[in-house]
């Protein structure tokens, strides 16, 4: 083993876990490894730890480890720490993770409520589409930022799913785009296809012709739906830092702030409080059951919770009525005077009447019911 053994058990660690991960997950999980090799040697040359290696990692050096990592760290991030310390502990066949956690149950990432951050507000998607729809293409950085924006609240793209779109993905007569690197493209994702609202077409076909006007200009043939004017880019497509670059472009023009993340919610959260059913959403989004959805992205608003409960009282109130034909299948039964056909009505003379009185008593003299008072 060589002189970074946390660096080497991490790269056999890769190396076999690769043909599972995806490029994205496996780039990810790589510059993970990475950052805490660095931290570990840090805290071996301060002689905090006693190793740096997996496979001889102790359960004090692990409290050391994850109580130092806590005060750079969220709780959301440090439950990613752990997670790759413990694989390639276990990997290494050395369980101080799970001992550790065991013994020091404090030390686990709390993580409160369900995490789902609020979506975009009513007012702040209409001041995006309003000025959106205000350009003419003339300024492509401009046209393509809020295209971009739009498409990201319009059809619930991930960060990686937009940056990665083609131009061919785009279907402009059906309105709808083909999602094809999705999520676990590799292993548990699949493909999707979202349909595009006809409010924000418009701003949609004035991009499309300025980008067939700038790739001529520029010289430009990548397939890219939105593509980098970076020549370092071997394919074309824009890097993650580019993508949040353009996204600032709408921040600074409105003077507002949102992430890209925001806009994912904001897609499930409108279908939702537009009555369309969570699985449906669900699917939208790529997900595979609608706790996901329901957990991280949208849940029904409790104005709407309030309304639709309402809705079920009035239908519950309804009089109970019987159509004409359901009164001529009733003849020949023996219904109780007391009984009622439409609405509380009485019976009709032709109805006929039982041998037992109200209250189970038998009938007077001359057979005859008395009447109900």
């Amino acid at each position: 083993m060589g002189k970074y053994p946390f660096k080497d058990f991490a790269e056999q660690y890769m190396e076999k876990m690769k043909i599972t991960y995806s490029p994205e997950t496996y780039a990810n999980r790589s510059r993970r490894y990475a950052r805490m090799n660095a931290f570990l040697v840090d805290l071996r040359e301060r002689k905090l730890i006693s190793t740096t290696s997996p496979k001889q990692l102790t359960e004090k050096d692990v409290d050391i480890i994850i109580r130092k990592d806590m005060e750079s760290h969220s709780p959301a991030d440090m439950y990613h720490e752990i997670n790759c310390l413990n694989k390639l502990c276990r990997f290494c066949g050395n369980y101080c993770v799970e001992e550790c956690l065991d013994h020091n149950p404090e030390l686990r990432p709390k993580i409160k409520g369900s995490r789902r951050k609020p979506s975009m507000q009513d007012e702040t998607y209409e001041l995006i589409l309003d000025r959106a729809l205000q350009l003419d293409g003339t300024d492509f950085n401009l046209i393509r930022a809020y295209a971009l924006v739009l498409l990201c609240i319009d059809t619930g793209t991930r960060n990686k799913e937009i940056r990665l779109a083609e131009l061919s993905d785009l279907d402009t007569r059906a309105w709808t785009l083909d999602i094809i690197h999705v999520k676990g493209e590799l292993t548990y994702g699949e493909e999707r296809i979202v349909p595009i609202r006809e409010e924000i077409r418009p701003v949609i076909s004035t991009y499309i012709k300025a980008r067939a006007k700038w790739a001529f200009e520029k010289d430009c043939g990548s397939k890219a739906l939105f593509p980098s004017a970076d020549k370092r880019s071997k394919d074309g497509f824009l890097c993650g830092n580019s993508l949040r670059r353009i996204k600032d472009l709408v921040q600074d023009d409105l003077h507002i702030r949102f992430d890209l993340r925001e806009c994912r919610r904001t897609f499930g959260q409108r279908y939702l409080d537009q009555n369309l059913e969570i699985s449906s959403v669900s699917v939208l989004m790529g997900h595979s059951t609608t706790k996901t959805t329901e957990r991280f992205y949208g849940r029904q608003k409790n104005r709407m919770a309030i309304e639709k409960a309402r809705a079920t009282w009035a239908s519950s109130n309804a009089p109970q009525t019987v159509s004409p034909e359901g009164v001529q299948g009733m003849q020949g039964e023996k219904v109780d005077s007391s009984s009622t056909v439409t609405g509380g009505q009485t019976p009709s003379e032709n109805t006929p009447k039982t041998g037992v009185s109200e209250g189970g008593q038998a009938p007077k003299e001359g057979g005859q019911i008395p009447e109900k008072c």
